[in-house]
């Protein structure tokens, strides 16, 4: 297992400032020129894409209740040098949000394979995070050439502690009727954030893609059926045989199941973010630079 501290690529002093300007816009007019947002029928549930810029595909997976306006957040969308291509999850965003559990589960890896096939991708990179991360997991173990490599960033080797977690969390999303309603919930009684949090956590959310607002009803459906993808046996992941990336806070919970990868997947190294937890990591600056150094080596 290796372990990154600087991830930021070198940069060229000497050019930098001459050529700043133009290459910017450059860059800025080839990602619109390429770019494409549409839908796709994925199985009877139309699923919301953006495909963007030339060279090898990386496909983002968003995380749980986010969308895939997270990866623009966070600075990895566009991606100079590669073909991106992000979606909304199925229950997520604007894409369809069926209200029965068995739409959901390996529906959401069998999603990626769909989408691959329907872009024209015969292989990629996987970007995932928190769900997002179990679901590249479990498609690199189902299937492995259809992978480049992969980055698990906030969630890892998950196993039924994390499966029960996901059922509470459907059970008290079923009482919901917003994401918001569910959130309150799950705060201790009585404490409200001062205005000061309240708009950092509403920003940190933003950067996720999560709307407060939306329906709760898909993602109750949608968490009960997430147990059928993360329990991966060790000797499924052991048949790893592209990179990974491992991404953890280091105060998110999910740190350790992230770690735990090293002690199955050959070819791993991972990234622990001083001071982030798991809403926090994604928007601090290690995160986008170590993803983008990974791919580009």
């Amino acid at each position: 297992m290796k372990s990154l501290s600087n991830t930021r690529p070198a940069r060229c002093k000497t050019s930098r400032w001459v050529y700043a300007i133009p290459v910017t816009l450059m860059l800025a007019y080839a990602a619109q020129a390429s770019s494409e947002t549409g839908s796709f029928d994925s199985a009877g549930v139309p699923l919301h894409y953006t495909d963007q810029g030339e060279g090898e595909a990386v496909i983002y997976l968003h995380g749980f209740a986010g969308s895939s306006d997270m990866w623009s957040a966070v600075g990895l969308l566009p991606l100079e040098g590669f073909r991106t291509v992000s979606y909304d999850a199925r229950g997520h965003g604007i894409s369809g949000k069926p209200l029965d559990a068995s739409a959901y589960g390996e529906e959401l890896v069998e999603d990626v394979i769909r989408l691959m096939d329907d872009r024209g991708i015969e292989a990629a990179h996987l970007v995932g995070y928190s769900m997002g991360a179990e679901t590249a997991l479990a498609l690199v173990t189902a299937y492995p050439d259809r992978v480049l490599s992969v980055v698990a960033a906030g969630s890892g080797w998950s196993g039924e502690e994390e499966a029960q977690a996901y059922g509470f969390i459907a059970g008290a999303l079923a009482e919901a009727d917003t994401f918001a309603d569910f959130m309150g919930a799950m705060s201790p009684p009585g404490e409200e954030l001062p205005p000061e949090a309240a708009e950092m956590m509403m920003q940190l959310l933003g950067a996720h893609g999560i709307d407060p607002m939306q329906d709760a009803a898909p993602l109750a459906v949608l968490s009960a059926a997430l147990p059928e993808i993360i329990s991966i046996e060790a000797s499924q992941l052991a048949t790893v045989s592209v990179p990974v990336l491992g991404i953890a806070g280091a105060e998110d919970p999910e740190r350790a199941n992230v770690e735990a990868l090293a002690e199955v997947v050959s070819d791993f190294e991972v990234l622990v973010i001083d001071g982030a937890d798991h809403l926090t990591a994604p928007v601090s600056p290690e995160f986008a630079a170590a993803i983008t150094s990974f791919l580009q080596q």
